[in-house]
């Protein structure tokens, strides 16, 4: 591949027939090889009379490249020969930067017109998506797409609020002990058998990771393998919770096979690049088969606004507004739960230390609201991680002789004192979020404080060294329809809700959160959770700032589309008409 990427840096870097100065650390690095390796490569695209090569005489002169011919041509034939094989990437790495998006969206819209007895179903996304591991997944989308690369000893039923047998057929509580019972017949994605070691050694490798997700399952203190299908796990706190925990994404059983992870769900994963990733059904799945055959989520990023093609599901995103395609789709939306909102970081900033300081900030940010440039029909003001039925765009705010929330804010922020050395605000590349970090940055500046904003892509974000330098946070959290599962990720798995708490707050979380698991039923947890999560906005550290609608659009020819409480559908339900 060096030869190609000569080829295509070249044809890039260059003019032809214009004799150009060219180091040779230059190409090594566009190659991405070893400097000899860089030198095979030159000398056989001289002796292919592509190039003309002079060394550089005396010290500090640099080498002489002379293109000779096009390239153009031959690189046209080599794209086309690695798309012919399905390598996208490869081909994409030949194509000029600045033509690889509109490439890509010629190239998806020829691939999908040509003819096929199976039913994939296809989904653009507006990103690529993240590590399929389940142990490091965070955002909504990966977790979504790795509930059906990996099964879980147990699943949560919504209708029920308990759990059916996933991998396990049989599973009971004794005191601080769960004894389960796997199904016979259960392979991974590679044909070998599911057996209870390589359930224990999921979880071995899941706690034993740094990743934030390891955190709720430290409450496993062992687990126990009694015979091939049979294993039992040892609970040192939160004993109730466990059916939930194994139940959400990162319990998702998997092995891992050098760098591979082979699952063991519906779903099989088969190809994940920048810019596709592909989903075959898997034939040997022990639940019911999944109707469709596959799956194809491609990133078309910026350019979405302009996929004219056939495609079977479009999330709502400010890149499809007013796209071609929206007028053959049908569209159902909800009000999602769990919220966007504001964490507060008391240790860095020596003004934050103080409680009141930190408290006088949050209602700051519940003073200025939603930015203005959010659609207000999109979003909804929030209080909580839940919404309500009527969602409001303001903040419910006692207004006295018919001050704006603005007017308040101001006169809120000239009665406290404000810090000497600027605040930083932080969040990742969501669209929403930026625009709230510019809203809360123009407005504090304009109160008189020092402010500033930093975007960072969403796993540089959860990097504690970079949420630890930051002194406002701002992020998302999306629940399922396991509340206790969401909750209780948030809870406990979210690092940047760690890096916020102080170690009294943080022993009080764990305190609750074990009386709450005394309860025994499901719906009389809930209000325990609200309490818990208005102490962490009465703290300071943690407010609430507006709900998302989803929206979904889907092709008439998808039946039936029922929207989950993530904003996806059900990918073993759905089946289709051509």
């Amino acid at each position: 591949m060096h030869y190609w990427k000569a080829l295509a840096f070249l044809r890039s870097r260059v003019l032809v027939n214009q004799p150009t100065s060219l180091s040779l650390t230059e190409v090594t690095n566009a190659l991405g090889c070893t400097k000899r390796n860089a030198q095979l490569v030159i000398k056989k695209l001289v002796s292919e009379g592509w190039v003309d090569w002079k060394s550089g005489v005396g010290r500090g002169n640099l080498p002489t490249l002379t293109l000779l011919k096009s390239l153009d041509s031959e690189l046209e034939v080599r794209i086309d020969e690695l798309l012919s094989e399905n390598k996208v990437d490869q081909a994409l790495d030949l194509v000029d930067e600045s033509q690889r998006d509109q490439f890509l969206l010629g190239y998806i819209s020829r691939y999908q017109s040509l003819p096929t007895e199976l039913d994939i179903l296809q989904i653009p996304f507006y990103r690529g998506t993240h590590s399929l591991d389940p142990i490091e997944v965070t955002r909504r989308t990966e977790a979504h797409i790795t509930s059906y690369l990996f099964s879980n000893l147990l699943r949560f039923n919504k209708s029920t609020h308990s759990f059916d047998g996933d991998l396990a057929i049989d599973w009971y509580q004794t005191e601080h002990r769960w004894h389960f019972t796997l199904r016979k017949g259960l392979v991974f994605h590679d044909g070998s058998p599911i057996l209870a070691q390589d359930v224990k050694a999921h979880f071995q490798r899941l706690i034993g990771s740094s990743h934030h997700n390891s955190q709720q399952f430290k409450c496993i203190s062992a687990i126990t393998v009694i015979d091939p299908l049979h294993l039992c796990f040892d609970i040192n706190a939160n004993t109730g919770y466990l059916p939930s925990l194994l139940s959400c994404s990162a319990a998702g059983v998997a092995k891992k096979v050098g760098d591979k992870i082979i699952g063991s769900g519906s779903f099989k994963l088969v190809e994940q690049s920048e810019w596709l990733t592909r989903l075959e059904v898997f034939s040997s799945y022990h639940g019911h088969r999944p109707w469709v055959d596959g799956i194809e989520i491609w990133n078309v990023g910026d350019k979405a606004k302009d996929y004219e093609m056939h495609c079977d599901i479009v999330h709502s995103h400010p890149h499809y507004q007013h796209s071609s395609i929206s007028n053959e789709l049908a569209e159902i939306e909800q009000w999602e739960k769990g919220c966007e909102y504001a964490l507060i970081n008391p240790h860095r900033h020596t003004w934050l230390s103080n409680p009141q300081h930190l408290k006088s900030l949050s209602e700051l940010l519940r003073l200025l609201g939603i930015a203005k440039d959010i659609p207000l029909d999109t979003v909804g003001y929030a209080e909580g991680m839940l919404s309500t039925s009527n969602q409001s765009t303001q903040p419910k705010i006692e207004t006295a002789n018919n001050q704006s929330p603005l007017q308040m804010a101001r006169q809120f922020a000239d009665q406290h004192s404000k810090p000497k050395q600027p605040l930083k605000i932080l969040t990742y590349q969501l669209f929403d979020h930026i625009k709230m970090a510019r809203h809360y940055c123009d407005r504090l500046n304009e109160l008189g404080f020092i402010c500033e904003y930093q975007v960072l892509e969403f796993p540089e974000f959860c990097q504690p060294d970079n949420l630890k330098d930051a002194d406002i946070l701002i992020s998302g959290e999306v629940f399922s329809d396991n509340l206790d599962s969401s909750w209780m990720g948030w809870l406990q798995s979210s690092i940047a809700l760690e890096v916020c708490l102080t170690d009294e707050q943080k022993q009080w979380r764990d305190e609750s959160l074990e009386r709450l698991w005394k309860i025994t039923d499901y719906q009389q947890r809930q209000p325990v959770f609200l309490d818990i999560e208005a102490q962490l906005i009465t703290f300071g550290i943690y407010r609430p700032i507006f709900h998302v609608k989803q929206q979904l659009n889907y092709a008439k020819t998808v039946n039936p589309v029922e929207q989950l409480a993530n904003g996806w559908i059900d990918f073993n339900q759905i089946t289709m008409r051509r």
